[in-house]
This record gives C-alpha cells, structure tokens and sequence, in this order.
C-alpha cells in the first residue's frame, strides 16, 4: 500500500544510521571517530513496541485519510474542488506540524516524550471525527488528527536510528525492512477495508475503527518506555547549531532541493484519496478488475503500496545496479528522474478523464497503469529524498531536517489547495426549471461543454428527488448533459452515474452559489504534468550545484535506555 512521504525509509542500512561521523560521499571512507569494536547481533529490545504503534498509526492515517474525499463529496455534498481544497489543506497541515514536533523534541522533550504527548492530540481527533457530524466535527476533528499526526512525523523514523550504535548497526537494515512492512501492512489493510466501512457503516464504523487503531497505537509506544534508547534532547545546543554556518548552509542547500520535491507532493497527494479517487467514482470507469474482482473507487489507490514492495528490491537490486553500468547514480539524479515520471502519470490520467468527460466509457486498469508509474517515481524521489536529507543532518538536526523535508509536503498540498480554489469560478443562474430533468439558464453558455462540472451550494430551494423516493438539498457537484441550441440553458446530471436529475422546490437565485472550474475536465491534470515537467527541467541545473554531506552517529552518542 501506500506508506507515505513521512516516515517512508529505505532498506540500506549504512545510510540511515547516522552519526558523528562524516563521510566522503563519493568513497564512503568516514573521517570520523567511529569505531568497529565489538558486535553485538541482538535486535534492540524497543524495536517491537515501534513496530506495532507504527502499523496501528499507519492504519488509522490511511483509513481516515483514503475515505476523507468521498465523505466530504457523498456525506457532506461539497463540490469536487471544494473537498480537494479541503484535503489538501488538513494534509499541509499534517506535514507544516512536524516543524513544531521537531522544535519540541530537539529542544525541550527528546523524541518519546513527544510521540507520545501528540499521539494523544492525534487519538482524540480521530475521535471527534468519529463521533461529531458535520462540518464542525470535521474541522476540529482534522486540525487535532493534523496536529498530532505532524508532531510525531519528523521524531518515528529517527527514532528507529536511535536504537543502534556501531555495535548493532548491522541489524538496522532487518529493522528497518520490518518497520517498513508494518508501515504498509497497516496501511494495506486499511485503504481496503475503510471504504467498505464508510459504504455499509456510514462516519461512524469508517473513521471509528481508525480512531481505535490510533488508540491502540499510543498505548503500544507507552509500554515500551522501559526498553528504548533515548537520546537526549539537544536544547540550546539545537539552535547553535542550526545557526552556526555550517547548520545553515546545511538548511539553505535542502531548501533549495526541497522547494523542487514539494511540486512533486502536489501531484503525487491527489493519488491518495482525492482527484484520482474521485475521477475513479464515474460509473464510466470499470472497476471490474476481472475473474469477478469489482473495487470500490477508493480501494483502487491501494495498489500504489504493492506496487512499492515490487518496485523498491526491483530498483534496489536491479534498475540501479544496471544504470550505474552506464552513469553515477546519485541521490540527486534518482530525483530527478522521478520527477518526469511524475509527470507522465498525470498524462496517463488526464487521458482518463478526456475518456470520461466525453462520455465514453475506460477501465480501472488505465488508472492502475497510472499508480505504477507514479509509484516508480515515489522510489526515485520520496524514498531516496528522506533517505537524503537523513544522511545530510548533522546529529542534533535530524528531526529538524526530517520536519523540512516533510515540509514540502506541506507545501505541496497548500499548492494544491490553491490551485483548486483559484480555478473555481462563480457563475449567476437566473432561474431553473425542476421536474424529472433539471435546467439552469444562464445570460451565455456558448463556451460550456459536455462533461464539464458545476457545483451547487447554499440555500437553493431545490430538492433532489433519489429512486428511493428521498429528498435531500441539491447541492454538490453535477455534470453539464446538454447546452440547449439557444446558448442559455444547461441540463444537469449527477456526477457519478451520469442519471437526470430530478428535483423539486423554487429556485432561491439570490441564495444559491453556483460555479464551474477554468480548468475544464482533462485540462486540469495537463496544468500539474506541465508544471511538473518545467520544475525537472529547472531542477537539473540546482541539483548540479549541490554538495552532498553525510552524518553518522558514533557509539558514545546515545544514552542509556528508559524514559
């Protein structure tokens, strides 16, 4: 399944261990004080209590954040672009609050202390999303599952390398290939289940499960107080460092880097329970995989995570040993070249959406098609970018670095929100006609087209009439079916199964809120893949200037265990 851009590592253990020691990035010769004395071959004794608090939190994120979208568009009937703003907004907050969880656990608290002082604000959000209907349980809901989500991020990863000296740190590799199957088992797990949940259960059964899971989690981590390694906070030490001139050369450098690798968490975010998963719930895409399989539209995101554990020993063991045959293969360059992978998965689903929008009915194995692309270009640039900017951290900068480099996820995601709140645009009907079929005139609908979508919100008298016989408001997202000869009216449809609407009530013009989007069906994806496309371009020439520095932790450097 889909792990995600915080805590995602990779399986190569010289890299993410990190010490005090500096290494030639082009020998691996280290000019430190390290030492080789001594081999202890026992696991260290935390590492299964990280292990099950980071499968259970993985469950909860991904169960929570794969339905959020169809919630917001099914339950709550906000318009496509709406929701989207939405998402991307709690996601920029979930990755903006690694800065505060990183400050935190530098300076003041160290790194348990924190994971388990937010993993309490995270479970209580969970909660509220659970058990508090409507917007408001939404909103507050997400920022406290946002807070506690960030706070932890930048403190789990580094806190796996916490656990191993020099002694043991040829048990990292085993350690971090068992967290990083925890970390896609519980994801797995949860991008299945939780769309049936939220389908036969409704708010409760989808995001109550979740919020169980977190609660589980939190109390996995608290009973391994006793066996961790903790490494004490840095204090003031933190900020001399990061102030001196080498922490800052160090921050400006990975701004730079960062600035590039945050474009690629817009597009790759909208694979994860938004614009992807939402193109999925047209009932022009067959979800019918064969030999009887159907998906759910939300379930189709989670091949994204069997794609990575195919692809990550396939580039690990075979892409990367065949292309250092003909070029350097170096961090920068693995990113870059996800970069134009990026982009052309968003060519493939803009192909989609033509298809769609133009009535014609495509199957779910184009989209599939898509995520292995996209999934490819998640090895080459987020794996290898926290991998990275890890080695790049100087020892009392890990989680601070860690939180910047989440930090452009955050920002990613902020630009997807406004994206999608700038190419919304009003438009004032003058009245609507309801019955079996539904119209709205307008002054001028020449430049209006089949497929192209028109969200409804507000008070507008309007009822939507289901073939259950239930009323409910018409709001939410509709389809254009028709633009009558004279230029003035457009006939409604519903979004997913494309059926007339029928409706009842006086329309409330003034009331009423009604807009379209300036980017129009498949013209939407092609802007991403476009700006995707012109950043890689750009990103060659930063990345060639770039000076890559390696950090490690010597033996000395971590003290005893307890909390």
């Amino acid at each position: 399944m889909r792990y995600g851009p915080p805590e995602r590592m990779s399986t190569t253990p010289a890299t993410t261990l990190e010490a005090d020691i500096i290494a030639d990035p082009g020998t691996g010769a280290s000019t430190g004080n390290g030492s080789s004395a001594g081999r202890d071959d026992k696991m260290p004794a935390g590492i299964p209590f990280i292990i099950a608090n980071e499968f259970a939190e993985r469950f909860c994120y991904y169960g929570i954040n794969t339905v959020l979208s169809v919630y917001m568009t099914q339950f709550l009937r906000m318009g496509e672009a709406s929701a989207t703003t939405f998402h991307s907004l709690f996601k920029a907050g979930a990755y903006f609050f690694p800065l505060v969880g990183a400050v935190v656990s530098d300076v003041f608290w160290g790194k348990f202390r924190t994971i388990i002082t937010f993993s309490l604000a995270y479970a209580l959000g969970c909660l509220i999303l659970a058990l508090v209907p409507g917007v408001p349980g939404l909103a507050l809901g997400l920022f406290l599952f946002a807070f506690g989500t960030g706070g932890i991020k930048p403190c789990v990863s580094a806190n796996v390398g916490d656990q191993f000296t020099a002694k043991n740190q040829h048990l990292i590799e085993r350690a971090f290939s068992i967290f990083y199957l925890a970390i896609n088992a519980g994801s797995l797990i949860s991008i299945y289940l939780c769309p049936e949940l939220l389908q036969k259960g409704g708010r409760l059964l989808a995001f109550g499960l979740p919020a169980s899971a977190m609660l589980i989690a939190t109390a996995a981590f608290w009973l391994g107080r006793r066996k961790f390694t903790v490494v004490p906070p840095a204090g003031k030490a933190w900020l001399r460092d990061a102030l001196s001139a080498e922490g800052r050369a160090v921050i400006g450098s990975l701004v730079g880097i960062y600035a590039f690798i945050a474009c690629f968490w817009a597009l790759w975010e909208q694979s994860n329970g938004q614009t992807w998963t939402l193109q999925a719930e047209s009932s022009l895409m067959d979800k019918n995989l064969g030999f009887g399989f159907t998906v759910l539209p939300a379930q189709i995101q989670v091949v994204n995570g069997i794609f990575i554990l195919t692809l990550v020993p396939l580039f690990s063991f075979g892409v990367y040993p065949l292309a250092a045959k003909f070029v350097k293969v170096t961090s920068l360059r693995k990113i870059g070249a996800g970069f134009f992978l990026t982009a052309s998965s968003f060519l493939i689903v803009s192909w989609i959406e033509a298809q769609i929008q133009a009535g014609h009915r495509v199957s779910a194995w184009w989209q599939i098609l898509a995520y292995g692309v996209l999934s490819a270009s998640e090895v080459l640039v987020s794996i290898t970018g926290l991998e990275f900017s890890y080695r790049q951290a100087p020892l009392r900068m890990k989680s601070f670095i860690t939180a910047l480099f989440l930090l452009a996820v955050s920002v990613g995601n902020a630009a997807t929100a406004a994206v999608n709140y700038a190419m919304i645009k009003p438009i004032h009907p003058e009245s609507a006609q309801v019955g079996s079929q539904t119209w709205m005139t307008f002054d001028d609908t020449h430049d209006y087209v089949t497929g192209q979508k028109i969200d409804v919100a507000g008070d507008t008298g309007l009822t939507v009439i289901g073939a259950d016989g239930k009323a409910e408001p018409l709001q939410g997202t509709f389809l254009v079916a028709e633009n009558d000869e004279a230029g003035h009216r457009l006939r409604l449809i519903d979004r997913i199964e494309r059926q007339p609407v029928v409706s009842a009530g006086t329309f409330h013009a003034d009331a009423a809120t009604v807009t379209t989007y300036r980017l129009v069906g498949p013209q939407y994806f092609n802007f991403f893949a476009g700006v995707m496309a012109v950043l890689g371009v750009l990103y060659i020439f930063v990345a060639m200037r770039h000076k890559e520095r390696t950090f490690v932790r010597t033996e000395g450097e971590a003290e005893g265990a307890g909390a």
